[in-house]
């Protein structure tokens, strides 16, 4: 698959996207559908798998030879669950500073989550929403872009389209960090396998936290607001500082394990190459399907912005 199809995916993946959002908020069926947590996550990903097969299958291609779904060792697995706490503080504090313009839009969606029982949301949030995003974006677009020389324009790039997917601010500020991450695993390993394993630690842990607030008592909802009306701007700010500190000494430490991934799977000179073709002219990426995708979701976001104020 070549970048221009890659694009166009994307487009089919916005559009599909913001069709069920509009269709859902216009015709009653739709309506019970989205009330429906569970059926709401299977549909909503449906829109961001099922198109990235079509692409595969249409361009005639073995989704696992080149999505690169190959194993990796047991080591670098265990690894991949180090790198992931590791870099959990630098996500923790992008998503912190976000929350400083917008709320938290998963935290907002707790009540309707702990409506369900905790396995069911696992498998759904942890296990199918990270293998629909991973095969979408670090199998099908990521390896679509590093087909040019310039790979770095090309990790930064896709991890900007899995940010913006999610089409609202705060998501997309700390799932473009995510997605850089993501794909440096997937480069270090030549696998996408250790990047499905970090996405499922860091869903399942936000799961898993959700849970576990709502067994404290009182609701996600009220306990989200009596932390906010709790917290002055100083006190924020001082939290904010806090993981910022956390993150200047952690991720140096998840660069060093991704150094040691990549080393373990023979990888050490790709992912040095990796950085030096940041330098490379390369190919022109961007078409008008992907600024067009690029346009509906920024208006997407800033629309979610006004209607919350």
């Amino acid at each position: 698959m070549n970048t221009k199809k890659a694009n166009w995916m994307f487009l089919v993946i916005v559009l599909s996207h913001v069709g069920l959002s509009l269709l859902a908020a216009y015709t009653p069926l739709l309506q019970a559908m989205a009330g429906n947590m569970a059926l709401n996550i299977i549909v909503s990903e449906i829109t961001i798998w099922l198109p990235a097969l079509l692409f595969l299958l249409a361009g005639r291609n073995r989704p696992a030879d080149f999505c690169r779904i190959r194993p990796v060792h047991i080591s670098t697995a265990l690894m991949t669950v180090l790198f992931t706490a590791l870099m959990e503080p630098l996500i923790t504090v992008v998503n912190a500073v976000s929350m400083l313009f917008v709320e938290n839009t998963v935290a907002g969606l707790g009540d309707q989550l702990t409506r369900l029982p905790f396995w069911s949301m696992l498998l759904g949030i942890a296990v199918y929403g990270p293998f629909s995003e991973e095969l979408a974006f670090r199998g099908v677009i990521y390896q679509s872009y590093r087909q040019q020389e310039n790979r770095w324009k090309a990790l930064l790039l896709s991890s900007l389209l899995f940010g913006l997917m999610h089409m609202n601010l705060n998501q997309a500020c700390y799932a473009f960090v995510m997605g850089i991450a993501l794909a440096l695993l997937a480069e270090a390993s030549g696998s996408m396998v250790p990047a499905f394993i970090a996405h499922f630690c860091v869903n399942g842990l936000s799961t898993a936290l959700i849970y576990a607030m709502d067994n404290v008592g009182g609701g996600i909802s009220e306990l989200v607001e009596t932390a906010e009306s709790s917290l002055g701007g100083r006190e924020l700010l001082l939290s904010i500082s806090l993981y910022l500190l956390l993150s200047t000494l952690f991720t140096p430490m998840a660069g060093c394990v991704l150094a040691w991934i990549a080393r373990r799977e023979g990888r050490g000179e790709e992912l040095r190459s990796l950085w030096r073709s940041r330098k490379i002219r390369g190919s022109r990426l961007m078409s008008v399907p992907l600024a067009l995708g690029i346009l509906i979701c920024a208006a997407m976001i800033v629309m979610e912005m006004v209607l919350s104020f």
